[in-house]
């Protein structure tokens, strides 16, 4: 996986994590959607096509499309393996913004 996603971009190991950390607290904070972190990290990180991503995570295109288009309603097995390569799975935050932000604060 490492090897694959390093040929495709040319991030160095401490900026693809920097990267992943400000994306992920984007997705967090509800700056963007879960679709529009899925297309950053995919595009930025492992610059691959939607096809071939589909193939690294084991699902199709369409699947990759709809989930990055926030359309679907995928089950937490399928949202897991995309995220995956990224170390995120699927899990509970707060609902409440002033708990999240209190939350992401003692992190």
């Amino acid at each position: 996986l490492g090897a694959a996603m390093s040929k495709n971009n040319r991030l160095s190991g401490e900026e693809r994590e920097a990267l992943i950390e400000r994306i992920a607290l984007q997705l967090l904070q509800g700056e963007i959607s879960q679709g529009q972190a899925l297309q950053e990290f995919r595009k930025k990180i492992t610059a691959m096509n939607q096809s071939d991503y589909a193939k690294l995570t084991k699902t199709s295109r369409k699947t990759v499309s709809e989930v990055e288009n926030d359309l679907g309603n995928y089950s937490s097995d399928v949202i897991n393996r995309l995220f995956k390569p990224f170390g995120l799975k699927v899990g509970l935050v707060p609902a409440s913004a002033r708990l999240k932000r209190r939350t992401l604060k003692v992190s």
